[in-house]
């Protein structure tokens, strides 16, 4: 009832309803505990032989939301004012999921994904990516995916995953929905610096999306010079772009990808950050307790 409901105190009215006569503070307090004995076996909760046989293609995916926390105000309160005042600072919560494909890239249906997260650090919720891949059979694989967008810090650490687990034949992939929203801000410099009409910006549109699936990065990049050859400022802003966000060309090889029948973006995870976070736990005027434990 407490996961069903907003709040504890509406979850303990409907339970009242039930005939169970409870406080809001005593659910919360045996919510919490539950949650804690929970947090001992999330592993072996997702305990699935489908996970330990040989020859799986697995796609592993992490992706982060946004929701606020209510912090009270530090100090002392003014005699004008009624309350002390919070402040609402946003915090990233990040999820996981883990999901096996078929030899067409989609995902197989019929084998339930693990999902899961954390409110903890970047490196808190790397530690429990680890826990999980280490009881899977990545020994037996055929294929080992990590696919993510290009959020800061993600990269480095998915690297190092590959290094400390061994597995030097996983593949990293950037979410190509992403990767055509950041193309995008180099197709827009290069407009507006040509102050082309609508017309002409969907044909540069579709040209620069064209390399992009190809994998032709170096190509995008004489493409700009060309056609902003003799002007100054927006030929930086669009390398600058290209260099920062795809700078590793080998992870938008999107039609190398596809031809090899692998997934080519993270849309289970960015599905999971929808119903998760976006519906459940982020909403108008919803806060989060500053000093809640994350976890």
């Amino acid at each position: 009832m407490a996961v069903l409901c907003p709040s504890f105190e509406v979850a303990a009215n409907a339970l009242r309803g039930l005939g169970i006569l409870m406080n809001e503070h005593l659910l919360q307090n045996i919510t919490m505990r539950f949650a804690r004995l929970a947090k001992n076996v999330r592993i072996e909760c997702n305990s699935d032989a489908v996970w330990q046989k040989p020859g799986i293609k697995i796609l592993i995916c992490v992706d982060g939301g946004r929701i606020r926390e209510r912090r009270s105000k530090r100090g002392k309160r003014k005699k004008s004012q009624k309350r002390q005042g919070y402040s609402t600072d946003w915090f990233e919560p990040r999820l996981l999921t883990i999901s096996q494909f078929d030899e067409d890239g989609k995902k197989i249906k019929s084998v339930s994904p693990i999902l899961d997260g954390s409110c903890g650090s970047l490196d808190d919720f790397f530690d429990l990516l680890k826990e999980y891949l280490l009881w899977i059979n990545l020994d037996e694989a055929a294929e080992i995916i990590f696919s993510a967008d290009g959020g800061k810090g993600i990269w480095p650490r998915i690297d190092n995953l590959i290094s400390e687990l061994g597995l030097s034949s996983a593949k990293r992939i950037l979410d190509y929905t992403h990767a055509k929203q950041n193309i995008s801000i180099v197709k827009k410099l290069i407009s507006d610096a040509l102050k082309l009409s609508d017309k002409e910006s969907r044909k540069l549109s579709k040209q620069v999306r064209e390399l992009l699936w190809n994998g032709n990065i170096n190509e995008i990049a004489d493409f700009v010079m060309e056609k902003l050859a003799g002007k100054r400022k927006a030929p930086k802003a669009a390398l600058k772009k290209l260099n920062k966000y795809f700078g590793d060309h080998s992870r938008f090889q999107y039609k190398t990808f596809r031809d090899n029948g692998l997934p080519t973006g993270s849309g289970t995870v960015e599905s999971a950050i929808r119903r998760v976070i976006n519906l459940r736990i982020k909403g108008t005027g919803l806060f989060w307790k500053g000093n809640t434990q994350r976890t």
